[in-house]
């Protein structure tokens, strides 16, 4: 029911077996059975071939007729997928179609690889003729892994009309909403949670469209596909619409079709479904698991309810998220980061008008590898990326390029001087300043200590500032202006390298012989951070927490000269 060409595929297996007669009955695997059948979402993995323990298990009870008629389900099967009549197939076509012509980026999820292949095929063949640049690929367990697979993608989202089908080996694991925009289902998956879950691989965060489509193709004359429609998955829509959120399946949905599939055989037709008796112990019928279902909802209403309503204060969650940025870089120091980069490391990144276009030839060879750049790429800095920007890669500051410069320009500025081009002290002429000031880098290292657990250890960079007026020490322990002026300050005028050192060794040795108000600047952010701990407390849980600051280390020293003036 899958496909023609899964229907051939299971018919020939079938004969096989038939032919072999090696395999006893009595060594299926019921676990095995449930889980070609069902597809359910507590096993590890996904098994995407065609069921053969099923295939097995009808073998020993076959008649001479009961195996003519399997040759001419296979030449049936042979036939529609020969002569391309096959409706299933022509009604996703002319949805896909419909997409392009909208400018979507489809997935087709199927359950076998057989299917997978075979519409993969189809699709290509059929719309070609519409648009000859258009392309089709199957990714399956076949492919091979992740990487394998991802491969695979990669080169086909170079096409602009393009459609990628997969089995569910590609519903969880890899982030598809870069690239596709529209979900076509051609099998129905008897359990809705994995709806839900080949959906989610698209309607994500860093979606760019804002509307994601989704169809579910299913045949009116498969009873077990009528059935499990009405008993499952227009409940779970309707949870959706009525309470505006998803709720799992309660977890006996697979024993719950497997009773309504024995309905099915033992010859049930047109009973409303919602008074279908199941033989399970656990549920008396389809309607005492529906309302347990509900019941699952309305919980789940309320704890989200009592959640947002009561336990989280947004002007809060802003404050701390802003503290954040400021500590671990929001999307405009990364892209500073990148472009100051580029210049020092000898790499290119260009500005476009929406993007900028990075090329990885001059990057380094170690980082090219493990991104499989091989040509240049598009990036912005901002997620999501604008709707009419194709295939942008964002480069946040957890990003693997971006992390890998950061610890690269790290390690070079510790080499000996005469080895490292990243200096860690400076002197310059600036209009940022009206008197000197001097900025201190430092790393402080903290110690939490929660009652009742193991200490934890962190650290972070903190930038203070001090001014000398009269020849005293003033520091701004306290004045965000200091993170600014190491950001923003920009050089006026030209200082000679002889009074560059004079600058800087003066400023060392005010440090070093300040050390205490260093120590003061690490108990101050500790206490900073208690109060932090203290405040978020009601919204996270969990007791009082003590820091301990260690004493700071000096990563950079900069002094910053009134613009033109000794």
């Amino acid at each position: 029911m899958s496909s023609p060409a899964a229907a051939k595929q299971a018919f020939q297996n079938r004969e096989e077996s038939l032919q072999d007669g090696s395999r006893l009955e009595e060594d299926l695997n019921e676990d095995l059975l449930a889980r070609e059948s069902l597809d359910p979402l507590t096993e590890d993995g996904v098994l995407d071939n065609v069921p053969d323990a099923a295939t097995e298990l009808s073998k020993a009870d076959l008649t001479k007729t009961d195996r003519s008629k399997l040759r001419e389900f296979l030449e049936r099967a042979e036939s529609i997928a020969t002569t391309g009549k096959d409706p299933k197939i022509e009604k996703a076509a002319e949805i896909i179609l419909d997409w392009l012509r909208l400018g979507h980026h489809p997935i087709v999820f199927c359950r076998f690889i057989a299917t997978a292949k075979y519409v993969a095929e189809q699709l290509e063949s059929r719309i070609q003729s519409k648009y000859p640049t258009f392309r089709a690929r199957a990714v399956s367990g076949e492919t091979g892994g992740d990487e394998e697979r991802k491969i695979v993608i990669d080169d086909l989202v170079e096409t602009e009309r393009r459609v990628l089908v997969a089995t569910d080996c590609l519903s969880e694991g890899i982030n598809l909403q870069d690239s596709f925009d529209a979900v076509l289902h051609y099998d129905l998956p008897w359990n809705p949670n994995r709806l839900e879950q080949r959906e989610g691989r698209v309607d994500r965060f860093g979606q760019k469209k804002a509307e994601v489509r989704a169809v579910v193709l299913f045949s009116e004359d498969n009873p077990i596909d009528g059935v499990v429609l009405n008993v499952l998955i227009r409940k779970a829509r309707q949870i959706y619409r009525d309470l505006g959120i998803n709720v799992p399946v309660p977890s006996e949905s697979e024993s719950v079709v497997k009773a309504l599939m024995k309905a099915v055989f033992e010859g049930w037709r047109g009973q409303d479904e919602q008074q279908l008796r199941l033989d399970l112990p656990e549920i008396n019928n389809v309607s005492a698991f529906h309302q347990n279902w509900e019941r699952n909802a309305d919980r789940e209403k309320i704890r989200r309810s009592r959640f947002a309503q009561h336990t989280i204060n947004p002007e809060e969650v802003a404050h701390e998220i802003e503290a954040t940025d400021s500590v671990l870089g929001d999307p405009e120091a990364v892209r500073h980061f990148m472009l100051d980069a580029a210049q020092r490391l000898k790499f290119s990144i260009e500005k476009r008008d929406h993007y900028y276009l990075l090329d990885p030839i001059g990057l380094p060879l170690e980082i090219r590898e493990r991104l499989g750049w091989k040509k240049a790429v598009k990036v912005v800095f901002v997620s999501p990326p604008p709707e009419d920007v194709e295939n942008a890669i964002v480069l946040g500051r957890n990003h693997s390029l971006v992390a890998f410069l950061a610890e690269r320009i790290f390690g070079r500025a510790f080499l000996p001087t005469s080895e490292q081009d990243f200096a860690r002290c400076g002197a310059a002429y600036t209009g940022a300043v009206r008197a000197r000031t001097v900025l201190a880098l430092l790393r402080v290292r903290y110690r939490l200590t929660r009652r009742g657990q193991s200490d934890q250890f962190a650290e972070e960079v903190v930038t203070a500032a001090y001014e000398t007026p009269a020849g005293r020490i003033e520091w701004k322990v306290t004045d965000s202006t200091a993170t600014t002026l190491l950001e923003q300050a920009t050089a006026i005028g030209n200082i000679s390298p002889r009074e560059k050192q004079q600058r800087i060794d003066r400023a060392l040795e005010e440090l070093s012989s300040d050390q205490a108000a260093l120590d003061s600047i690490a108990n101050q952010r500790a206490s900073e951070l208690e109060a932090t701990y203290e405040r978020l407390k009601p919204t996270m849980g969990g007791g009082k927490v003590t820091v301990t600051p260690y004493p700071p280390d000096l990563l950079g020293v900069y002094v910053l000269l009134p613009g033109g003036k000794a």
